[in-house]
């Protein structure tokens, strides 16, 4: 039965075997074509985060608990010779298989009757590598034999030496010649010296046994082997071989870099784990901001303020060139983890230029116009300046460069607060991610949310509008490049904006730096949020802006945590440190009018204004009307009462010019301008010193009592005041208990939720005429 069966399968062969023989080739070249995987190497990576010169500035450990960095393209001159000499002689010449090596291995073995050489080729052992080092036996050596030489005949010489340089062990926990090179010499492996490539060359050899932090003698003599060898082929010469020999071995792998350990955070977050990054960050100046920082921290460690964050940002470029997100500690101790660069925090006053900006825009205001700076309420929100004064009306360039709080929410309501909650979107402050309702006027005063990196990059776009009437925003991967966009903004109220900002007092030995021809103008502004948490500065040149968080990660108040005293400091030390020019932002002189302004309203000048000044300004400054507070009166001919022509003949009267302002803002104004005069009384008799001549209250009526009804979702609702005016153009101004409500011009209706209990609404028009009435909130 045996028999029969070996017979037939015997005459089968004999019949078939040359189709069995191509059979079995064309599916063993089917294999050898396709044997290689795509890729070869999947194993995971170090996040390695670098300058934008291409120096380390930290890295972190790859998941498999390995140093392993992305593979290098091409491995540097030095290193890649001692590779070559030390590991395959004659990688340059064979095609994966040195036949004659493997000979003589082969016999070495078969004589000691064990392995005591593998003869594998650089390229064998790349295989190897992607194997993930499998047992020696004589059919793996055959399989990596086949793999090498279909490897050698898809990749180059080059690409295969990178590989294996890439993968190859150099002890311990590192992996990949880059990788070594940080750790064993704290430098790239492009800038090693012959003896330190050699070193590396000698570790994959036996990289369990011998390494830096083990066996350092073994390592000496087979690091000088190699070097006598190559001095020996003429690679090197005599004293380069000598000064290469009395070098030391490292002791152990050396730490890592760990500058911008926030920054590869953030990145890791954005999902960029296991890749090599190359920042736009300068790591000189990274190392002397954080150098700053520190001893900032350290200063105000007494204060038990513990955080701090600064960006860097390049006008011209948008590139970041420091990001240091927080005070690092290596305990991670006091929230030091904490990247609070991109955490939001409450924005204080940081936002004030940009609604001066829009307001100029819009044409809502001049540079020189009086805003309101009285006690005012709006609604339940009653604003507070930071001192606790009034001014009674303030320029709104003054009103800026003081940081007033009074003002800017009275502007904000002009302005449009839905309008600017779009204009701070469009400046990508995507912390503000609630509808305008939510913040309500407090926006304009740290009711809303933003992050340092937000703030940099809005100043960063305005300041390049202001330079080219486009802008990039900002960026700090050198590979990210950004799309110009047009200006949001105009330039000419941009400018105006910067030129204000630099008139803000500075802190310590700068506070008179323009007296100092070696100082350089610098637009900044500070932001103390409420209940001093958080401490906020930015300067801006025409190269640079810089931004300053200083506060506590966990959202503890501190006294005396402003951004005058807290972060200003630090803010222009550091900008003292960056280079300049000396220049300053080109007038946009297309965007700008020269009109006549009259310097106490800072209004267009009217025809009673007794100054004049020629000023420049941006264009849209022109739809603003002109100055209603000079106006003309008649007075009696001693000009102690104001009269009409029903008592006092024409021809009698005197025509004065007065500064009208308000009875309220004019209490306040007249305390820092001892030269503001009231208005004369009118004189009894003449009839029109009731101000139901001008205007009269419809709604509500003297001694009413008023039940404020309830809205559906339970918050209490408000009354609507209405007045009439003879003279639809009639400006009024509405005070209730003393508090500023605002001005109606045409429609006279304002909106007031008062709290219940006895209330005086005052009314006054532009001429001075008061109406007051008593009324009460009942429950």
């Amino acid at each position: 039965m045996i028999r029969a069966f070996w017979i037939t399968l015997m005459r089968f062969w004999r019949k078939y075997r040359r189709k069995l023989g191509l059979f079995v080739l064309a599916v063993f070249m089917i294999w050898y074509y396709d044997c290689l995987p795509e890729t070869l190497f999947t194993n995971p990576r170090s996040t390695v985060l670098l300058d934008t010169n291409g120096k380390l500035l930290n890295a972190t450990i790859a998941d498999d608990g390995q140093w392993r960095f992305a593979p290098c393209k091409k491995v540097s001159p030095k290193v890649a010779i001692c590779l070559i000499e030390f590991e395959d002689r004659e990688f340059l010449s064979h095609r994966g298989v040195n036949f004659l090596s493997l000979g003589r291995a082969f016999i070495q073995n078969i004589s000691n009757r064990k392995v005591v050489s593998g003869a594998s080729t650089i390229s064998m052992q790349v295989i190897r590598l992607m194997e993930k080092n499998p047992p020696r036996t004589y059919v793996q050596k055959v399989y990596e034999i086949l793999l090498a030489t279909r490897m050698e005949m898809s990749y180059s010489k080059e690409e295969i030496l990178a590989m294996y340089a890439s993968n190859a062990p150099f002890g311990g926990n590192v992996v990949g010649v880059d990788a070594a090179s940080w750790r064993y010499f704290n430098r790239p492996s492009s800038q090693l010296s012959w003896s330190e490539s050699a070193t590396l060359a000698v570790l994959p050899n036996a990289p369990g046994l011998i390494h830096p932090g083990r066996n350092r003698e073994a390592l000496t003599k087979k690091r000088n082997r190699l070097l006598k060898h190559l001095y020996k082929e003429g690679i090197i010469d005599k004293m380069q071989c000598e000064l290469a020999l009395a070098e030391s071995i490292p002791n152990r792998p050396l730490r890592l870099p760990q500058k911008a350990s926030h920054l590869l955070q953030k990145f890791i977050a954005e999902g960029r784990r296991g890749q090599t990054i190359q920042s736009t960050l300068n790591i000189d100046l990274q190392s002397r901001v954080t150098r700053e920082l520190v001893a900032h921290q350290q200063f105000l460690a007494h204060n038990h303020i513990e955080n701090g964050a600064v960006i860097v940002a390049s006008v011209k470029t948008g590139e970041i060139l420091s990001y240091v997100g927080n005070v690092e500690r290596a305990d991670g101790s006091n929230e030091s983890f904490v990247n609070c660069a991109n955490a939001p925090r409450s924005s204080g006053s940081v936002l004030k230029p940009f609604l001066y900006a829009k307001s100029l825009e819009a044409g809502i205001i001049t540079p020189k116009m009086l805003l309101p700076d009285v006690p005012s309420k709006f609604g339940n929100f009653s604003p507070l300046n930071y001192a606790r004064t009034y001014d009674g009306f303030v320029h709104a360039d003054d009103a800026l460069a003081q940081s007033l709080n009074i003002p800017f929410v009275h502007l904000l309501n002009n302005y449009g607060l839905g309008k600017f909650h779009r204009n701070l979107k469009q400046y990508e402050f995507n912390t503000i991610n609630r509808s305008s309702r939510h913040y309500g006027l407090s926006l304009i005063l740290g009711g809303a949310e933003i992050s340092l990196e937000n703030l940099t990059n809005a100043y960063t776009r305005m300041a390049q509008e202001v330079n080219s009437g486009k802008s990039i925003g900002i960026h700090c991967d050198k590979m990210d490049k950004q799309e110009a966009v047009p200006s949001r903004t105009n330039p000419a109220s941009l400018y105006e904006m910067f030129e204000v900002m630099t008139n803000l007092k500075r802190p310590g030995n700068d506070h008179h730096w323009e007296f100092f021809d070696s100082s350089r103008k610098i637009a900044w502004k500070t932001g103390t949020s409420f209940g001093f948490r958080d401490a906020w500065s930015i300067a801006i040149t025409p190269d640079y802006v810089v931004a300053v968080w200083v506060g506590n990660a966990d959202g503890e108040g501190r006294p005396g945590l402003t951004g005058f005293q807290a972060a200003a400091p630090l803010l222009f030390r550091i900008v003292n440190q960056l280079p300049s020019n000396g220049e300053w932002f080109k007038v946009p002189r297309e965007y700008q009018s020269t009109i006549s302004l009259c310097p106490e309203s800072g209004l267009r000048a009217n025809e009673y204004c007794p100054e004049k000044v020629r000023s420049t300004v941006p264009t849209s400054c022109l739809e603003r009307s002109a100055c209603s507070y000079h106006q003309q009166i008649h007075v009696d001919p001693s000009s102690t009462f104001r009269v009409t022509d029903e008592c006092v003949a024409v021809f009698e009267m005197k025509h004065p010019v007065w500064f009208i302002l308000p009875p309220i803002n004019a209490q306040y104004y007249q305390l820092h301008h001892p030269n503001y005069k009231d208005l004369p009384p009118w004189m009894d008799g003449c009839g029109v010193n009731s101000s139901r001549h001008n205007f009269y209250l419809r709604y509500p009526t003297n001694n009413t009592r008023i039940q404020l009804s309830r809205d559906l979702d339970g918050t209490k609702g408000a009354i609507v005041l209405e007045a009439s005016c003879r003279n639809k153009s009639t400006t009024i101004y509405w005070h209730l208990d003393d508090h500023f409500l605002g001005t109606t011009s045409t429609f006279h209706q304002m909106s007031s939720t008062p709290e219940p209990g006895m209330h005086r609404l005052t009314l006054v028009d532009e001429v001075g005429a008061t109406q007051t009435i008593l009324f009460e909130v009942i429950r």
